[in-house]
């Protein structure tokens, strides 16, 4: 009798956490490409998130560890990037300033969701 293997009911916490950290990822990874290759902050929160999007994804226990160092360093680098964007040029001078100041707003909210969401399911990882 062949052994299955068991499946992982994963919760829809870990969903949104993960896709979250991916898209934070590859909003950091196509920033640095489009303008700022030299820009470290931003390859730690990209790299922070990715990995933590995996370990979130397979359900480790490590992973809310490094979740919990990953979403303040996501909210500090996105609202000191909004506080400077604001102070140079106002929050919203034409079109394009207030979408970018958009995306770091929500990149801040959702954030917060998914660490909150990620303290409501810490009992649920392995």
């Amino acid at each position: 009798m062949a052994t299955e293997t068991p499946k992982i009911m994963r919760p829809f916490a870990s969903w949104f956490v993960s896709i979250y950290f991916v898209a934070v990822a590859f909003y950091s990874f196509g920033f640095l490409l489009l303008y700022d290759r030299y820009c470290l902050p931003l390859y730690v929160q990209a790299c922070f998130a990715l990995v933590s999007a995996i370990g979130v994804f397979t359900m480790r226990r490590w992973s809310l560890w490094l979740s919990a160092i990953t979403v303040p360093i996501i909210l500090a680098i996105e609202l000191s990037t909004l506080n400077f964007s604001t102070s140079v040029s106002g929050f919203n001078p034409n079109w394009n300033m207030l979408i970018v100041n958009a995306s770091y707003v929500s990149i801040v909210v959702l954030a917060a969701f998914a660490g909150l969401l990620l303290i409501d399911k810490r009992r649920e990882f392995k």
